[in-house]
């Protein structure tokens, strides 16, 4: 008696099952997920939005979705689809390009990405170049003045474009006669930049190349203050960082009182060369003399020569100011070597780039932008979702695991039902 029970129990069990799964075949299936890798998402994709219509999807994200492919993704949300994303190794990576101030033009590409990280730099022709990040990420500058670039961080690429063009402004240099000031005006001019000098010569006169009256943000991208004598502009030259202007100016005149608000620290005593110019040739600036600076709360540190700090920069107000500690660079042009006239006509540009004061005219990126695909991804679509434990019906159970347990419980009636004879 009890075995027949046993075999009724089993039987009504099984019918109930069977039930169930008719019932959910019927339904419309609420619960079940669709997947998708990179490889078939634009089929998927074009699938989900004409013959299908699935409540949910899932995609596996080995690598950065194309701006095309997650901008889909999101619409597909916008129609009552859950769309849910994971992928194991992405990483937070972000690129931003941006004209440099530069007359032969030139594109800076500015990556944050994990230290350590292997990072590739392309533009529309191929790769341009590929380092690994430091600690503070990844600066490049492309001279081929890229207009679009793509930045790889395997598995993710960040994608940037130009968002504006520049209108350089003229240059205007301060200091007395002499090889310093005649050579910071020549590398500046033969780098392109238009430079207005007021060089002072004696008590009685000046030489004088351009107009530098009215000094404002108006007529000059920066003032580059080489000694003493551009202390007569002081009262001019605060007013005009102020208001917007970039300054680079020689360490000592810092530490006089007319030039205390664009302090970027305490200047140190003189150090003389660490080596002479043949010595080292890829570090030539290491041969000039070298006042050093402590900085202040509010600079940062521009270059440094072993642990000293060489040149340093700050904000003031709405304007920029860059401290030069190295003394006589002009030494520096006449006995550098083969790579001389170059090395110190880009380092002086650099410097002026670095605080310049330029026009900016809004322009139409050439191409789709991802700036930061990680973080875009997550504020668009949300944080990863698991992908296990998804199952295909209302119940939680799939469907195979129901049609073995009603297969399992005949068998196990018949089976019972055979050994006690009954037909």
């Amino acid at each position: 008696m009890p075995r027949a029970w046993l075999e009724r129990a089993a039987h009504a069990v099984a019918l109930v099952l069977i039930v169930w799964l008719l019932v959910e075949s019927l339904l419309p299936p609420a619960g079940r997920v669709d997947a998708a890798d990179l490889g078939s998402l634009s089929e998927a994709l074009a699938r989900w939005s004409t013959v299908e219509a699935p409540e949910r999807v899932q995609v596996r994200v080995d690598s950065g979705l194309s701006p095309t492919q997650r901008d889909w993704l999101v619409a597909l949300g916008g129609a009552d689809t859950r769309v849910g994303w994971n992928g194991a190794g992405l990483l937070p990576i972000a690129a931003v390009a941006r004209p440099i101030p530069d007359p032969i033009g030139a594109t800076g590409v500015w990556v944050a990405a994990p230290a350590g990280t292997s990072v590739i730099l392309s533009d529309q022709m191929g790769t341009l170049d590929s380092v690994r990040s430091g600690a503070a990420g990844v600066r490049f500058v492309a001279l081929s003045a890229p207009s679009a670039v793509r930045v790889r961080a395997n598995p993710v690429t960040a994608r940037s474009a130009l968002v504006d063009s520049l209108d350089l402004k003229r240059v205007l240099v301060l200091g007395s006669t002499g090889w310093e000031s005649k050579f910071v005006v020549a590398s500046l001019e033969e780098r392109g930049w238009k430079v207005d000098a007021h060089l002072v010569l004696s008590p009685k006169g000046d030489v004088v190349q351009g107009d530098a009256s009215p000094l404002d943000t108006a007529r000059y991208a920066a003032v580059v203050a080489l000694d003493s004598t551009a202390l007569r502009w002081s009262r001019k030259i605060v007013q005009y960082v102020r208001s917007g202007g970039g300054l680079v100016i020689e360490g000592a005149l810092t530490a006089t009182p007319s030039f205390a608000p664009l302090r970027v620290g305490k200047l140190g005593a003189a150090i003389a060369p660490a080596t002479p110019f043949d010595s080292v040739p890829d570090e030539p600036r290491r041969a000039l003399a070298l006042r050093p600076i402590t900085l202040g709360s509010a600079a940062v540190a521009v270059e440094s020569r072993d642990s000293l700090v060489a040149v340093a920069s700050r904000r003031v107000e709405r304007g920029r100011v860059t401290v030069v500690g190295y003394e006589d660079t002009w030494r520096w042009r006449m006995g550098g070597g083969d790579g001389a006239l170059q090395g110190h006509r880009e380092w002086w540009s650099h410097l002026v780039a670095s605080v310049a004061d330029v026009g900016r005219a809004t322009i139409e990126p050439t191409s789709p932008t991802d700036e930061a695909p990680l973080a875009n991804l997550v504020d668009r679509l949300g944080p990863q979702t698991p992908a296990t434990g998804v199952s295909d019906t209302r119940s939680g159970i799939p469907h195979a695991w129901l049609f073995a347990i009603v297969a399992a419980l005949l068998l196990l009636e018949w089976t019972s039902r055979r050994l006690r004879g009954a037909p």
